[in-house]
């Protein structure tokens, strides 16, 4: 038996109105969809964690021209320096997003650590010889 294609949320109801965010959720899902499917990573959590990746992706790519503009400090109401809660939210989201990823994708292995050298040896050890750095 196939498994059952992936039901996209209904982005039309979500995005009430607004057409663009609705195109935009529907490629962001298939696109994580097909990701997933790559990586034989379907399952009924990953499903809901491709969801909320969508909707947070869709308010980052609406935010993030206007704060990136604004940048992270703006002149307040009394004319001092005030910071952008637009800015914060697009760093919230982003890291919102990252978190997702890696539960649906996992992370890159790390690279092992280089072999520490024995202790008390310094990298000049080798060019002075190997008496301990000790001239004769």
């Amino acid at each position: 038996m196939a498994p059952k294609r992936p039901v996209a949320p209904r982005y039309v109801a979500i995005f009430r109105g607004d057409e663009a965010r609705v195109e935009q959720a529907k490629l962001f899902w298939r696109e994580v969809i097909a990701a997933l499917t790559e990586a034989q990573a379907i399952t009924a959590a990953n499903l809901a964690r491709a969801d909320r990746y969508v909707r947070a992706r869709v308010e980052y790519e609406a935010l993030y021209p206007g704060a990136a503009e604004d940048g992270p400090v703006k002149v307040g109401p009394n004319g001092g320096d005030v910071f952008s809660f637009e800015w914060a939210a697009v760093e919230k989201l982003n890291d919102r997003m990252l978190k997702l990823e890696k539960a649906m994708f996992g992370e890159a292995q790390p690279q092992p650590a280089a072999d520490k050298p024995p202790k008390g040896s310094a990298p000049a050890d080798e060019f002075l010889g190997s008496n301990n750095g000790i001239r004769q």
